[in-house]
């Protein structure tokens, strides 16, 4: 199953315990990146498998640096989760068998075992 599926249903509730809505029409100073840095810690116990070759990323968008490569049916440990710039799905963690680090797309990695929280 991939992550998307799994991590909507759960970023809805913590939205609502968060009270995330009332933060919607704020503004900031600056214009938001999509490369500016997210925050990650190793919360989850999470476990999947890449469904493809993908560079993992320095943050969670395509158009970030890469950090490193994860080949087709690698393991992937899975440490965190976050909604991108863009509103999407994005996990980072660890490429199983190296110490290869970084923000993969939820839709590029199934979510096999264990749990997936929010960073």
């Amino acid at each position: 199953m991939r992550i998307r599926k799994n991590a909507v249903t759960l970023l809805a509730a913590t939205a609502l315990l968060t009270g995330l809505g009332a933060v919607v029409g704020t503004t900031s100073a600056s214009a938001a990146s999509p490369c500016d840095s997210y925050g990650y810690t190793n919360n989850s116990s999470g476990y999947g498998h890449m469904l493809g070759t993908y560079h993992l990323k320095s943050e969670p968008a395509a158009a970030c640096s890469n950090t490193g490569t994860a080949t087709n049916g690698s393991g992937f440990y899975m440490w965190c989760y976050v909604y991108n710039y863009y509103g999407n799905v994005w996990v980072y963690g660890r490429v199983q068998g190296t110490e290869t680090k970084g923000w993969m797309s939820g839709d590029n990695v199934t979510w096999e075992s264990g749990s997936l929280n929010y960073c």
